[in-house]
């Protein structure tokens, strides 16, 4: 998979406004995304598509891991 460095920004985020590149729509064969846990669900329509950065994404799908842990996990 390409770096971010190696194509232009494909997509901006809508929870922090930064420029990312959504492997999705750049073409890739896989995003970077997809090595995350499912937490929630991927428009399977790349015009449709919006993508969180990697730092946000990490934070929701960590906030979702946890609201779904059983206490004591």
């Amino acid at each position: 998979m390409a770096s971010p460095e190696s194509k232009f920004n494909t997509s901006i985020c809508p929870r922090c406004g930064a420029g990312l590149l959504c492997g999705m729509l750049a073409g890739d064969a896989a995003c970077w995304c997809v090595q995350l846990p499912l937490v929630m669900p991927v428009p399977a329509i790349p015009a449709i598509a919006w993508c969180f950065c990697p730092a946000c994404l990490k934070q929701i799908t960590d906030e979702r891991q946890n609201a779904f842990s059983p206490p004591g996990d």
